[in-house]
């Protein structure tokens, strides 16, 4: 395949300056909010694939307090409400929001990302294809920051427990779809209508993207939209690969978007997590459960 040229990324991130060095209970409150990484500025780790540039802001030295982190995010509205959220937790802390330039992002990508099998699913880059006769449904997903592209466990996981459910003539809803992964499986699966929401306008035009990489059925959509304050049509199907923190403080906006005895696939948390997952859910009953890193993926039915 011939080389091609893509533009320089913004890096979004957070710079968290903290006099009294929280740095445990922050780290665990951020984590609800899936940092793609967290830079510690005062050690300034590099982490594989050099994701850190000599030509970025230079690193105090020595470092203005005890705790300076620089945390990136995948998208501005993520990064907005990590931000709200340690204001109200750690009023102390200094917070600055930092745009990071990075040219190199699409050759790293090519290099990291190969294709991936999950279930009757191969999420595939542009770059490496599968041969025509494979036995399998084909998604191909554009490189982006990190929306859902079947590299992470949770997105494995969800595409496992929806290759294992007959969507034919289902409606399906898939809140948060960063790529639109989820979204294209389902409408690959033979879906009634599917409905890909996000909140962030960056994950529709990169679910938008890759959905032009792929011959799909007029059955999908994408939009942004917060379901919590603007509710869509309860589906027989709604996947949400979210955060435990999302889940547990939205579970009773999401229950309803499940019509009765419709099926939920829920992931984006760890067993440390799936207990409150659980109980915030308790209307449904779990018939199935996938752990792959730590990382936990429920299939819930609804009463009927």
């Amino acid at each position: 395949m011939a080389s091609r040229s893509w533009p320089a990324l913004e890096l979004r991130a957070l710079s968290l300056a903290d006099p009294e060095n929280a740095d445990e209970l922050l780290a665990a409150l951020i984590d609800d909010y899936s940092p793609i990484a967290i830079e510690d500025l005062a050690e300034r780790p590099l982490p594989p694939g050099g994701l850190w540039d000599p030509t970025y802001p230079p690193i105090p030295d020595p470092p203005p307090t005890p705790l300076h982190w620089r945390v990136f995010f995948e998208t501005d509205a993520v990064r907005e409400e990590a931000a709200q959220a340690i204001r109200d937790a750690f009023p102390s802390i200094a917070i600055a929001y930092v745009e990071l330039p990075d040219e190199d992002w699409a050759a790293r990508s090519q290099q990291s990302l190969t294709m991936v099998h999950a279930g009757r699913f191969i999420v595939a880059p542009p770059w490496d294809m599968p041969a025509d006769d494979v036995d399998a449904t084909v998604i191909v997903i554009e490189p982006s920051m990190g929306f859902g592209t079947g590299h992470h466990a949770t997105t494995r996981m969800c595409l496992r427990l929806l290759s294992d459910l007959d969507v034919s003539d289902l409606t399906v809803l898939d809140l948060g779809t960063g790529s639109g992964v989820l979204s294209m499986a389902a409408a690959l699966s033979g879906a009634r209508h599917v409905i890909g929401i996000d909140v962030d306008v960056d994950a529709i035009q990169s679910a938008e993207t890759s959905a032009r990489l792929n011959t799909l059925p007029d059955t999908l959509e994408f939009q942004v939209s917060d379901f919590r304050s603007s509710p869509p049509v309860a589906a027989d199907v709604v996947l949400a690969n979210l955060t435990g923190g999302m889940l547990t403080s939205s579970g009773p906006a999401i229950a309803v978007l499940v019509k009765p005895g419709g099926q939920m696939i829920l992931s984006g948390f760890d067993h440390t997590e799936v207990d409150a997952v659980i109980a915030t859910f308790g209307g449904f009953t779990e018939t199935a459960r996938l752990t792959e890193d730590n990382w936990i993926a429920l299939l819930l039915r609804a009463a009927d």
